[in-house]
């Protein structure tokens, strides 16, 4: 995943940016993602920074890149709303790589809380009216929503039938979920992102979609999906309403493309490199 979908696009990012880029991620104890991008000069260690929550996990980081690596130890839900981590916004590169699934609701809410979370990070990002790169990866196997997440998948899915016409994921949630549930939330979770970014004022952009299955298993499926947001900084002589309505047609128009965009196979490449290598 990091070097077929993430490497291309932070790439593409990087060379339009003027200034050195900032990451914040996930990264786990063994950091893979800060070595992979290390390595391939997208950051330079100084500019990374990691939400953790495991304080042995967060130790490991701290000795495998040394004593001064900026790592936090906290839930990220936590973090995501605290005024002292506001501090070190902005990012440039924001990785929300979730183990779990985008809804994983434990018990009703009005908003699931992983999209909170992200809310809350593009809220963050909108004080310095920072443009950024947004990486999110959530597990899309059919059985990792709970029922009362999947009422707003249905709920997603009705609305982008009705305004878009665009029918494909309420059919497959009627007729074949355990088959084409991560395709179905490849067309939905974008649009409600984009949305989402929309609120805060960021034209949001779906950079690109991946399905990964590691290890080819096919119980376990990750969706990953890439976002640009670039502040649309509305000027002071415009209403709230005439700005609204404006970026209202933003973000349609983005959600269309979304919806047309297609998903790239990560295990189908991982093949076609093994095959090439192989013909060597």
């Amino acid at each position: 995943m990091r070097e077929f979908f993430w490497l291309p696009i932070l790439e593409s990012f990087k060379a339009r940016s003027k200034t050195e880029l900032r990451y914040l991620t996930f990264a786990g104890p063994k950091g893979y993602d800060i070595d992979f991008f290390v390595a391939n000069k997208i950051f330079a260690l100084d500019n990374v920074r990691v939400w953790e929550r495991n304080k042995d996990a967060a130790d490991a980081l701290t000795q495998k890149f040394g004593l001064s690596f900026q790592v936090k130890v906290g839930e990220a839900f936590d973090l995501s709303k605290s005024q002292q981590e506001r501090s070190h916004f902005p990012h440039s590169v924001i990785n929300l790589d979730f183990t779990s699934g985008a809804f994983s609701i434990p018990s009703a809410r009005h908003i699931p809380p992983k999209l909170e979370l992200i809310g809350n990070v593009i809220s963050a990002q909108r004080e310095h009216a920072e443009s950024f790169l947004l990486l999110v990866a959530v597990a899309a196997a059919p059985d990792v929503d709970s029922t009362f997440g999947k009422a707003f998948v249905q709920k997603m899915a009705f609305d982008v039938a009705t305004r878009f016409g665009h029918t494909e994921p309420l059919f497959n949630l009627t007729r074949s979920p355990e088959k084409t549930y991560a395709k179905v939330l490849a067309a939905l979770l974008p649009c409600a992102l984009i949305r989402l970014g929309g609120e805060y004022c960021y034209d949001t952009q779906c950079a690109g979609k991946a399905l990964y299955s590691p290890d080819n298993s096919k119980q376990t499926v990750m969706l990953c999906l890439a976002f640009e947001l670039s502040y649309d900084h509305p000027p002071l002589s415009e209403t709230s309403l005439q700005t609204s309505t404006r970026l209202e047609r933003i973000i349609v128009g983005r959600q269309e493309k979304s919806l047309a965009m297609s998903i790239l196979d990560i295990n189908g490449e991982l093949k076609k490199t093994k095959g090439k290598s192989r013909a060597r």
